[in-house]
Formats: structure tokens, sequence, C-alpha cells
């Protein structure tokens, strides 16, 4: 009973009514959706510098996530969910190509926002092996993204080092937690809405659509509650982790090319 509990609000994310999937007959497009790291008005970069507004600074070294459950809105309000199994992705900034990645076989029509998660949903992250290949294989591609001792997977990983007026050091975030298997624990998957009204995503039949995605680094320290890196520069699985969550949840915008 605890477990279905659990599941419920992730159910209710994929089943969510308004949506339609593409029949046999649909006429379809492909979107291609490319990832474009900035730090705030700046291009961002692993090994550079950058400064906070508290006077830190920063340097990152790995930033690696999962993105997961893709939904395309409609202005209607009507959804098209891509089907699960090939909704996750991993963006890897040491990896280019993982900062493009297309969804084939999207109904035909003009979508003004694109849903998401930050993160693996605890329905995936319980089912079994066989059920979680590709970039979700434990022992491949998740392998240095997953933790066997909590069962589930780091939705986000920042390495780095700081620099503070007082000092310096290490910067590690690892961050997990998907709400518990049968018992409850922190929930770090967040939900997010890339609004794409400014220039919506027309699909259509046999072209492929290029979306451009926004991720604002500076955003994990100062989005919806800004912190001193210096006081804590080294969070896992702690109650601190739900306040990084609620801080990348607000880094992805829409980036409008001409």
């Amino acid at each position: 009973m605890k477990q279905l509990i659990m599941l419920l609000p992730l159910l209710l994310f994929l089943h969510g009514c308004g949506e339609d999937p593409a029949g046999p007959n649909a006429s379809i497009g492909s979107v291609n959706i490319t990832i474009k790291h900035v730090f705030g008005d700046k291009d961002f970069a692993l090994g550079t510098s950058y400064s906070l507004p508290n006077g830190e600074s920063i340097s990152c070294s790995m930033l690696r996530y999962y993105l997961s459950n893709f939904r395309f809105e409609r202005a209607d309000g009507t959804m098209y969910t891509v089907p699960q199994d090939a909704s996750y992705v991993l963006i890897d900034m040491s990896t280019p190509s993982s900062l493009n990645f297309s969804f084939p076989n999207i109904p035909a029509g003009t979508y003004t926002a694109v849903h998401f998660l930050v993160g693996v949903d605890s329905l995936r992250s319980t089912m079994g092996l066989d059920k979680r290949m590709g970039v979700l294989d434990v022992g491949a591609a998740a392998q240095d993204m997953y933790w066997s001792w909590n069962q589930g997977y780091i939705h986000f990983k920042f390495e780095g080092s700081y620099t503070s007026p007082n000092g310096s050091g290490d910067m590690r975030y690892h961050i997990g937690g998907f709400g518990g298997y049968s018992s409850k624990t922190i929930n770090c998957v967040r939900s997010v809405k890339v609004d794409l009204s400014g220039k919506p995503c027309s699909i259509t039949s046999n072209q492929s659509t290029a979306v451009h995605i926004a991720a604002d680094v500076q955003k994990i320290f100062t989005g919806k509650q800004a912190f001193s890196v210096a006081t804590n520069n080294s969070v896992m699985f702690a109650p601190f982790a739900t306040t990084l969550a609620d801080n990348y949840a607000t880094m992805f915008s829409h980036l409008v090319k001409d």
C-alpha cells in the first residue's frame, strides 16, 4: 500500500487528462532538442571560473543530470506524451553529443510548452533491471549515476571547486532520492515546464523541428534560494539536497533562435 501511495503522483503525471498518443494514421514529425548551458549572460564551460552574486566563485569539472518523462503541450492544454521507455536522457557536459537528442513520431501541430522531469521518476527507479537499459543501465551508462546502497539514481551530479572571501575548497553535489520505496525519504525529482509561446514549436509531417533550451548553471546557486557554497560545499543524501533540487528546477528556459 505504501508503494502504491508513493507511485500515485507519478502515475497521474504520466496519464494526465487530455493526452492523445499518435495513432497509426496520424500525421507525424520529430523534435530535436538542444541544451545550451549558460551562466547568467555568459556561455558556460567546464574548467572556467564564474562569479556568484555573494562574492564567491565556482569552477565546474563535472555536470551530469537526467531529464525524463517529456510531454509536449498545445495551446489548448492537450498533451502529447513521449512513450516513457524512450523518454530518458542523460546530459553530460563532457560529452557534447548528449546535449542534442530527438523524439520521433510527434503528432503534427503547434506546441507552446514542453514539460519534463529533472531526475528519474519513482516508477522507473523501482522497476527490474531489464526495464532500466540505455542511459539507465546501472552496469554501463548509469554506473556512476546510481547509488546501489540506496537503490536509486543520482538525478543531478555537479563537482568542482569554489573560492570564497574566507578560503577555497572542493565542491560536490550528488543529488538523488525519489521519495522512497518502502518508507518515505527525500524526493529530489522535480517537474519543469519550459514555455515555448515566444516561438511555438510547429511540427509538420515528416519534418524535424528544432527546440533550443537554455540551462542556466548560476540558478543552481541562486534559483529559488541562494546559498553559500563555502557553507554547503558537499551535499548528498541530506535534507539540503531538496534546496538544490528546487534551485536546479529553475535552470531551464526557451532559447529563441532566429
